[in-house]
């Protein structure tokens, strides 16, 4: 211990005061203010290697780049509910649990396209390769996914985007 300095006395008893006070001024700092980020959303899209740039730059520009969590599953919102891919199902509904869990998120946005290989193999024969018919394709698949949200109590809104398959261009709102 040094007894040649200037500095006041702090005791234990002081420095533990010190120490509760900044603590309480800290708790009052909501928890996204410290954070460096946070998360909006959980962005679901398909695999096809065609879009990945397009989709990002479609999330970026939606919620913000660095603001959401991203998942690539064949088929975007089939892979929620399309018999042909059984162990998708669960892979997009636990990614949405976690994102949940983990970051808070605060809506989930699907992104489906056109043409698309998942949808191909799903429908088989049935598939309808464009226009009304494919949207009309999508548009049920998606209304399954809502329902689903529902039964499972997500608890979050749900967007679905359609973008072209090529040449790509920017998605449009499927209503449902």
């Amino acid at each position: 211990m040094c007894d040649d300095h200037d500095a006041p006395d702090l005791s234990r008893r002081s420095f533990t005061m010190l120490g509760l006070t900044a603590g309480a001024a800290l708790s009052l700092i909501p928890i996204r203010a410290g954070a460096a980020g946070y998360v909006d959303a959980l962005c679901i899209m398909c695999i096809d290697y065609r879009l990945v740039d397009d989709a990002i730059h479609f999330f970026d520009g939606k919620i913000g780049a660095g603001k959401y969590d991203l998942v690539a599953l064949a088929g975007a919102s089939l892979a929620g509910v399309g018999p042909a891919f059984p162990t998708s199902i669960g892979a997009f509904w636990d990614h949405i649990d976690i994102a949940k869990a983990l970051h808070s998120i605060k809506r989930v946005v699907i992104l489906d396209h056109r043409d698309c290989g998942a949808y191909k193999v799903q429908y088989g024969s049935l598939y309808q390769g464009s226009g009304a018919p494919e949207l009309d394709q999508h548009r049920e698949i998606m209304k399954l996914v809502k329902a689903e949200f529902e039964r499972r109590k997500v608890g979050l809104p749900v967007e679905f985007w359609l973008m072209p398959a090529t040449p790509p261009g920017p998605p449009v709102s499927v209503p449902v």
